[in-house]
């Protein structure tokens, strides 16, 4: 007996697209129909290699073609209402972190997606790697103790001269690049109370266009009574991406140097180490996530109230180092 493979389409042809495309060509409950850019010749040149057809108009493409899913793979700043527009016709929602710069539009994004009773998936996909699957199972189920303490590192030594160095098309350091890890530690330890970040540009200042940050950190409390801090700059170690975290928990100390390797040290005599990893393809289990939650009518791992969750995070990191003062969660 034949399965229903899901048609699934593209707004958004760049490089990450294609990380996406490499994934969906390998299931076989899905089937990718279409691309739509506002560059035709790379909706054009996707179409060539992974098959279907290909639009500038995104809406042409949602209104000629019979979608299940659609992956929007636009820049920050382009996110106006792609979402509104394809849950509005039964499509389910893949989308790029992070969903909008702004809350209005991410709660347009989530009350759409809710009325109209599609699945979501944000691209978090470091959710997905082992060590914080791990860790989050190891909190959720009580084997580690009330988390006391948590610390990440989001460094590297990278820019791009396009819309990602330019604040009002990208939302900056702490919204679109360091979000992952933000995100990351809201997953396993939970929402966040009160936030206070800082925020400078101190190396890449030869760089006229450049208006985002390069050096930034926040200090939270979470909602538990537990106390966050991460850093982050793009003046890293040449050639290293450090995604690092360490939570302090009742009985543990847990310790993560890539999204895949877990450290576990006892909190209590005698000494006990255990380092745990399994490699993942992260973006490959999200992809399975998302097509699992729409075959079997289940939640994803990354609704898309968790992305505006995160989004809500970093933007008030950025409005408390903006104003100097701590800023509280909700955002008005």
């Amino acid at each position: 007996m034949s399965i229903k493979r899901l048609n699934v389409g593209f707004i958004g042809c760049g490089g990450i697209a294609s990380t996406h495309a490499e994934r969906l060509k390998v299931l076989k409950e899905t089937h990718i129909v279409a691309f739509a850019d506002v560059i035709e010749d790379r909706a054009k040149a996707m179409a060539v290699k992974y098959g279907g057809r290909w639009y500038r108009d995104w809406l042409e493409m949602l209104s000629k073609e019979a979608l299940d899913i659609v992956y929007i793979c636009l820049p920050p700043f382009a996110h106006t209402d792609e979402v509104m527009v394809a849950a509005e016709k039964g499509i389910h929602i893949f989308i790029e972190k992070p969903i909008a710069l702004d809350m209005k539009t991410a709660r347009e994004m989530v009350r759409s997606i809710e009325k109209n009773g599609v699945k979501s998936q944000v691209g978090y996909n470091c959710r997905f790697g082992y060590a914080i699957e791990e860790a989050k199972r190891l909190v959720e189920r009580g084997e580690a103790g009330e988390v006391g303490l948590a610390l990440g590192i989001y460094w590297c030594h990278f820019i791009r001269k396009d819309w990602w160095i330019d604040k009002s098309k990208s939302g900056g350091q702490l919204v679109e690049q360091s979000t992952h890890l933000y995100d990351a530690l809201r997953y396993i330890c939970g929402d966040v109370e009160t936030v206070y970040g800082l925020m400078n540009r101190k190396f890449w200042v030869d760089i006229p266009e450049m208006t985002i940050e390069d050096v930034s950190g926040a200090l939270f409390k979470f909602k538990s009574g537990a106390i966050g801090a991460i850093t982050s700059t793009t003046w890293g170690a040449n050639a290293q991406w450090w995604f690092r975290w360490w939570i302090a928990t009742r009985n543990y100390t847990l310790e993560s140097r890539d999204v895949n390797t877990l450290t576990l040290y006892s909190t209590k005599p005698p000494t006990k180490v255990v380092t745990i990893s399994e490699e993942r393809d992260t973006y490959l289990l999200e992809t399975k996530d998302l097509v699992r939650a729409i075959l079997e009518d289940k939640e994803t791992r990354t609704p898309i109230e968790e992305g505006a969750k995160t989004l809500e995070l970093t933007l008030a990191a950025v409005k408390s180092a903006e104003s100097g003062k701590p800023v509280t969660l909700p955002l008005d």
